[in-house]
């Protein structure tokens, strides 16, 4: 957290009147959230301590295993195919009618698969929720190799469940001694005189597997694997994770881990410290889940710091059945819980994190730091994890289409936390700052800004009353800065003043001590004017200095930062946050005119093979192992033509004298370019503004000689005479199969700039309107769309609809693995292509499994 000194959330005894957090907005179907969450009780939650909810799954189905899945994976960890992919050698005859009518019924699926999405599926909500009521509201526990030796993983887990004073019974677990800490010692788990709720287990990788079949003899169904030993730990620790998950599920035992710190619950009628760290923050309404136990144990020691409150914190390690997206699930019904924090470094399954995230953050707020933006980044994320990281911008993609915020860092997390934990979210960026220091109230102000928020002037009214009780030289302007010389009183009547006066969204208290008034008076001030102001607006303050001012605010509900960057940052992240929740769900478009039925043809004259050539490898730039099948541009052409791409006007031609004859009847200057999928401006291949048939026809004669000094001459052959197409923007569309993530639609402004320029967005397939939005609003030279200085704005809706295009093209057909269109050309009334690349796997792209977090 960008914060330098302690601040506390709201004490539970503590409800100040008139600033409790209002309801969610909810402009669809989200329900309401009620206020005061920290203290709510759902009623469709009856869970007692240790007994599970009336809708928990029975602890074997009749093939034995958990969850009622056909794997055993429980959890809500099997989840039906929703989307409609056609095999690509299945093709129709040729009859127009059959074709019109597989078309429709090619529509209406689609329309069930997005109104199905659209309804919120449950997701394993109910398993998931079961599954972890038992790890974290647990009546008894166990602790397998608990020890008497100090500075042991088993002896730290059990002194702490002990000394952090759990609410139910211990009972260590080791046949080599009697007592530990004063408590009496079992050999087994079924010496146990009861039988507990959940396993921790801290002995040796090997022995691991024995203690979860000896837990699973005894009806355990919840096991926290602690120790290390497994994935992380190369191929031999990989394959020991692979028995301990089959039998796991075999038996229908949930796994935390394994190689993870533990799980701590900070509920005060639980009070569950089994980790290994000391730390053991107050309650509260944060959660966390972090997939490096390392990282935990830091982030608990600075919850503790700065005194945060936690509800529950999970250690994920490995993630070999228990995941974040399990958590999600768990802690979107737990009433202890307002904010979740995600630390993680790769994902499992990010489609089924993007649903269950996007219907979570509609009323919860879930703010990530995800490792491993960089090369190096990613390779260090794999060796300590097991897994492969994802792409950044892939990441990115997710997070924004899903509302998650995402933080560059723990101590950013930690800051916008605070805020969202104790402050209602801001309604709008209308930001007031109030300060007593010039110097700050400006570098406020330039954060404010460089962050996205606004600075309203405020009106004569407002700075009238301002003016009444403040030194003749205050500014009463935004920032107000009433000198060094305000007291407390000014502070408490001003910040009043800003809060009621209906024209700022959020305020920024700056306070620097000066020589004569009280920090502790200031504090207490700003407390005042926030419990007679209306809760919608949100409040923090930057006190730069250490004498006690930030625990008085924090306990209060008032966010302390230490300088007024870390300030605008959070709120800048609350905000964007609270702007998605308020906003359009959107919907998954399938435009008009498509005709699914002969694209199958054009995909299915491409069967499945490697017949991709050491030159092709050479001259597209692929490598050995990762190639497919590149069509022939024309091909290419086609098959997007079906879907409703608009191309400039060309001709497939393979001599000279047909080049002569297609200019002819183009009778305009054209382009002519090899009709191989391979970069042709790198190897002579293009040829551009020929305007007379004799210039085309030697133009043809020019890429087969460039081809053949390349090295490139079985390319020749084929040629595309083209329109040429001079005026509007250049842009480029694409796409790629990311093997977690799928298919990923990329628009950027630039043409063969557009690598260097890095003005890129990303969304993953399938977009919605409000996606496609988004990503040309994320570009940095996206107001060139609609009217830059002057200049006329640019047929955006065609590009939208031409984005729309290319992602159901994918949806339908995910052998399509790659595929650029560059440039593509947008003016004041069309989008038009100009060329593409477009690349088949041989058999439809793996899909990323919907079954795993």
């Amino acid at each position: 957290m960008d914060v330098a000194n302690p601040q506390r959330a709201l004490p539970p005894t503590r409800t100040l009147p008139t600033r409790t957090r209002p309801p969610a907005p909810a402009p669809l179907s989200a329900p309401k959230r009620p206020p005061s969450p920290r203290r709510r009780r759902r009623a469709s939650r009856t869970t007692v301590i240790g007994v599970p909810l009336p809708c928990t799954r029975p602890a074997t189905t009749p093939n034995g295993a958990a969850g009622g899945t056909p794997d055993g994976s429980g959890g809500g960890r099997a989840i039906t195919e929703d989307r409609d992919h056609l095999p690509a050698g299945d093709t129709p005859d040729g009859d127009a009618e059959h074709r019109d009518a597989e078309n429709r019924d090619a529509e209406n699926r689609d329309a069930e698969n997005r109104e199905a999405a659209d309804r919120d599926p449950e997701d394993g909500d109910a398993d998931a929720v079961a599954a972890l009521d038992r790890f974290l509201r647990p009546e008894v526990v166990a602790v397998v190799g608990a020890s008497r030796r100090p500075g042991t993983i088993g002896n730290l887990v059990f002194r702490n469940l002990i000394d952090g004073e759990f609410t139910g019974v211990a009972y260590p677990v080791n046949p080599n001694t009697t007592a530990i800490r004063s408590v009496a010692a079992y050999p087994s788990l079924a010496a146990c005189p009861r039988t507990p709720d959940v396993a921790i287990v801290c002995v040796p990788a090997p022995a691991v597997i024995a203690v979860v079949d000896e837990a699973a003899d005894l009806g355990i169904r919840a096991v926290c694997v602690i120790s290390a030993g497994f994935a992380e730990a190369g191929e031999e620790g990989a394959e020991r994770q692979r028995q301990l998950l089959s039998r796991a599920r075999a038996r229908g035992v949930r796994i935390i881990g394994p190689n993870c710190m533990g799980l701590l619950t900070g509920s005060d009628d639980v009070r569950l410290n089994a980790t290994f760290s000391r730390r053991f923050p107050d309650a509260g309404s944060i959660a966390f889940a972090s997939q490096s136990g390392a990282l935990g144990l830091s982030v608990l020691e600075q919850f503790d710091r700065l005194g945060l409150g936690l509800s529950s914190f999970v250690s994920v390690g490995n993630k070999a059945d228990i995941s974040a997206n399990d958590l999600l699930l768990y802690w979107d019904r737990d009433p202890d819980t307002d904010v979740i924090l995600l630390y993680l470094e790769s994902f499992g399954n990010p489609i089924r994190f993007g649903r269950i995230a996007r219907r979570i953050s509609r009323q919860t707020p879930i703010v990530a730091v995800k490792a491993g933006r960089s090369t190096s980044g990613q390779r260090a994320a794999a060796s300590h994890t097991g897994a492969l990281a994802a792409g950044d911008l892939a990441v990115d993609a997710l997070f924004a289409q899903t509302g998650v915020i995402r933080t560059d860092s723990l101590h950013q997390m930690l800051g916008v936390a605070g805020l969202l934990a104790t402050q209602p979210p801001p309604q709008g960026k209308r930001t007031a700052i109030l300060t007593n220091g010039g110097g700050p109230g400006i570098l406020a102000a330039d954060a404010c800004e460089a962050f996205g928020l606004t600075l309203p002037a405020l009106s004569d009214d407002v700075r009238r009353h301002l003016g009444e009780f403040l030194a003749a030289e205050a500014g009463t302007s935004n920032p107000v800065d009433m000198i060094a010389s305000a007291t407390a009183e000014q502070y408490e009547e001003a910040l009043r003043t800003l809060l009621t006066s209906g024209e700022v969204d959020a305020v920024m208290v700056v306070f620097i001590p000066p020589i004569l008034t009280d920090v502790a008076d200031v504090a207490d001030a700003i407390v005042r004017a926030c419990e007679g102001a209306p809760a919608e607006v949100t409040v923090t303050a930057v006190f730069m200095n250490d004498d006690g001012a930030h625990h008085r605010l924090a306990t209060a509900g008032v966010p302390s930062y230490a300088f007024p960057e870390e300030a605008a940052r959070a709120l800048a992240h609350a905000a964007r946050w609270s702007e998605w929740r308020n906003s359009d769900t959107g919907t998954v478009v399938r435009p008009p005119s498509i005709d699914r039925a002969e694209a199958r043809r054009i995909v299915a004259a491409y069967p499945p093979g490697d017949d991709e050539g050491a030159s092709e490898v050479a001259a597209t730039g692929t490598s050995p192992e990762d190639r497919g099948r590149w069509m022939d541009t024309a091909d290419a052409e086609r098959l997007l033509t079906a879907y409703g791409v608009p191309f400039a006007s060309s001709h497939v031609v393979h001599t000279p004298a047909q080049a002569a004859d297609a200019q002819r009847r183009i009778a305009a200057p054209v382009a002519v370019k090899v009709a191989a999928a391979i970069h042709k401006r790198d190897v002579g291949g293009v040829v551009v503004d020929r305007a007379t048939p004799e210039e085309a026809a030697a133009a043809v004669e020019e890429i087969e000689a460039a081809l053949e000094h390349a090295g490139l001459a079985a390319h020749a052959g084929s040629y595309l005479v083209q329109e040429m197409v001079t005026s509007g923007t250049e842009l480029l569309i694409g796409v790629t199969h990311d093997p977690a993530f799928g298919p990923l639609v990329m628009v950027g402004l630039g043409g063969t700039l557009v690598e260097l320029l890095g003005d890129v967005a990303v969304g993953i397939a399938p977009l919605r309107d409000v996606d496609v939005d988004r990503m040309l609003a994320s570009l940095r030279s996206g107001p060139i769309l609609t009217g830059y200085r002057g200049s006329p704005p640019l047929a955006v809706d065609s590009l939208r609809d031409l984005l729309h295009r290319v992602s159901t093209l994918v949806e339908d057909f995910p052998e399509v693995t790659d595929l650029d269109l560059n440039p593509v050309f947008l003016d004041e009334e069309r989008v038009v292509a100009v060329d593409v690349r477009l690349r088949l796997h041989g058999t439809p792209a793996p899909t990323p499994s919907r079954s795993r977090a």
